[in-house]
């Protein structure tokens, strides 16, 4: 059912704005460093926490007021590392990720509590499942980075982002694989330009005792707020591969934090809205067209949307999803702002 479409509104002439994503560091976005760590994504007995504080300059293209849905990573070019893993799903029976402002990264301790400079707010908890061939290594020629990972890290209660520093605390017990996880890619922290990582053999988060290893990492963003359905879990529409210098090109949209197996849509529209619906969510879009999918058994549903070269656009999408749970036996996303640049 996940077809690839070009909304029918075949993506109106518009002058580009923001990509809904920044890489950290903004250094790596396009030229790899091959080092490495698999601590954010450790196997069985291995419990693993990751504190990661982003300098405020990193994310000065993510506008304040703006909602961070999620993060990714990619593999790190090694040998190493096979052409596509995990071969099958793997599964944390708990993943804990908070995100809160930030101390500068440069006066940071082995305490991660002390790290933040306000109470953070807890995005995820809960089970987290790595969906199977998710990652690859293809080698590509020296300074090309690998693809980035499309599974996410899906916040599910996205965070509110005001500006500043911003530390995210990423802690697990250990997943159920028994093979040795594989390598995402890393450079080295350096408090005065990108930021700064800590890793501890723990969980759940107890005292840094080094802090040497920085993930590159994909930080997603949109904009609006999504609605609590069951659980009071708030799905999360994340975008990744906008198309630039008029290439033409895939955009990837997926819904995250849904229920499993579940009929999802995603509404297309110019412009963002705010209008109520009547189970008190909103609106987010001007819709003109809608896809209807499917998700899957890990509550995710994706929509490529294949760009053609020369076309210069943006526009408007917002994630629908069936909920027994929810007020009115449905539930929706943040939106997005695609663009075609």
């Amino acid at each position: 059912m996940n077809k690839p479409i070009l909304p029918v509104m075949a993506l109106a002439l518009a002058a580009p704005v923001f990509a809904q994503s920044v890489v950290v560091p903004n250094a790596n976005a396009t030229i790899r460093n091959n080092s490495q760590l698999n601590s954010i994504i450790r196997n069985a007995g291995n419990p693993r926490t990751y504190q990661y504080g982003i300098n405020a300059a990193e994310l000065a293209n993510v506008p304040v007021g703006s909602v961070i849905t999620g993060v990714s990573l990619r593999f790190s070019v090694t040998g190493t590392n096979t052409a596509s893993w995990p071969p099958a799903d793997i599964t944390w029976t708990t993943y804990d990720i908070y995100a809160g402002p930030a101390n500068p990264t440069g006066s940071w301790v082995a305490d991660p509590a002390l790290n933040f400079a306000s109470t953070p707010q807890l995005v995820r908890t809960g089970p987290m499942v790595l969906d199977a061939n998710s990652f690859t290594n293809t080698n590509p020629t020296s300074s090309t980075p690998n693809a980035w990972s499309e599974f996410y890290f899906d916040f599910q209660q996205p965070y509110l982002y005001l500006g500043g520093d911003l530390a995210m605390l990423f802690s697990h017990p250990g997943s159920n694989d028994t093979a040795l996880a594989l390598y995402p890619e890393t450079v080295t922290s350096n408090a005065a330009t990108h930021g700064v990582g800590r890793s501890q053999s723990v969980y759940p988060a107890g005292t840094a005792t080094g802090a040497t290893t920085f993930y590159v990492m994909r930080v997603h963003y949109g904009y609006g707020l999504g609605c609590p359905g069951s659980g009071g879990q708030t799905p999360v529409l994340v975008q990744s591969g906008n198309t630039e210098g008029g290439l033409g090109g895939t955009i990837n949209l997926q819904i995250g934090n849904a229920p499993a197996n579940s009929l999802a849509a995603m509404v297309f529209g110019f412009g963002a809205s705010g209008s109520p619906l009547p189970n008190g969510c909103t609106l987010l879009v001007n819709p003109v067209a809608t896809s209807i999918l499917f998700t899957n058994n890990n509550g995710r549903a994706a929509q490529p949307i294949q760009v053609p070269a020369a076309l210069l656009a943006s526009f408007n999408v917002q994630g629908a999803v069936l909920d027994a749970g929810a007020l009115g036996g449905f539930t929706v996303t943040n939106g997005v702002t695609p663009t075609a640049n």
